[in-house]
């Protein structure tokens, strides 16, 4: 690795990851801080979610559990929202970050330096590495921080499986960012087949948990595998999941390491 290139990377992407991470921790204080207001109202709400259409409730993850706590509450958003956003900000990035030089038209210049390709591949990765466990750490903490001030109980075991659970689906993505950026146009906008990606597999479990008609969806999409969403109140870690997608996130990218080491650099 070179750390040259890598503080010059951070910094490149430091605007960037401010605007993205001050989305998601505004959104997360906003989550946390309106919950008092809604578990103030106790039973109407219970009778609100119990109005609801059944596959409504059975898609995004809702049961009277999700208003009786702040665990329920948090699940519920974190899946459909700050995941979400969090995967675009990461696997945008992943897409960009190695053929970011190519694509400037800067290329030549980095490559006649000291410095080997593999150097130039592994640092622009430990970059985004770093960027991914910032970004999700801060948000970890802000949620911790705010359970704490709008909530007398937490079920932190919950917690701990929804974020565990969390952390390798993201990074599953930030991978196929990164793999998309390595097969496809540097020239390419990667942010509508990004967010196409991680909508699209999230909106394909949300329907087939909708419906058992079309159950076997579920099949295709991550969210099947890694659940954000808790049952009755509960969520267990599945540590086979998270050994499936670290293996496969593993694998993405060193295929794009790989790629990069082969394919024709354009100036």
């Amino acid at each position: 690795m070179n750390t040259v290139l890598f503080l010059k990377e951070l910094k490149r992407n430091r605007k960037n990851t401010l605007i993205w991470s001050s989305i998601v921790l505004g959104f997360t204080l906003m989550i946390l801080s309106i919950y008092p207001s809604f578990s103030h109202m106790g039973e109407d709400m219970v009778k609100l979610m119990s109005n609801l259409p059944e596959e409504y409730a059975k898609a995004f993850g809702m049961d009277e559990a999700t208003w009786s706590s702040i665990i329920g509450f948090y699940a519920t958003y974190y899946g459909i929202y700050i995941t979400l956003l969090m995967g675009i900000y990461t696997a945008s990035t992943g897409a960009t970050i190695i053929g970011k030089e190519e694509r400037d038209g800067t290329a030549e210049f980095l490559l006649t330096r000291p410095i080997s390709r593999g150097s130039v591949a592994g640092t622009k990765l430990a970059v985004l590495l770093t960027l991914f466990v910032i970004v999700y750490a801060v948000q970890t903490l802000v949620a911790i921080a705010g359970m704490t001030v709008f909530a007398d109980t937490v079920n932190w075991d919950a917690f701990v499986a929804m974020h565990i659970h969390g952390f390798f689906l993201i990074a599953f993505f930030t991978s196929a960012g990164v793999l998309m950026g390595s097969v496809l146009s540097v020239k390419l906008n990667y942010m509508g087949p990004i967010v196409g990606l991680i909508f699209g597999t999230y909106f394909l479990n949300a329907i087939a948990s909708a419906s058992d008609a079309v159950g076997f969806l579920a099949y295709f999409s991550p969210y099947h595998y890694m659940p954000l969403t808790l049952e009755q109140g509960e969520l267990m870690i599945d540590l086979w999941a998270c050994f499936g997608f670290s293996i496969a996130s593993a694998a993405m990218l060193v295929f794009s390491y790989k790629r990069y080491l082969k394919r024709d650099i354009v100036g």
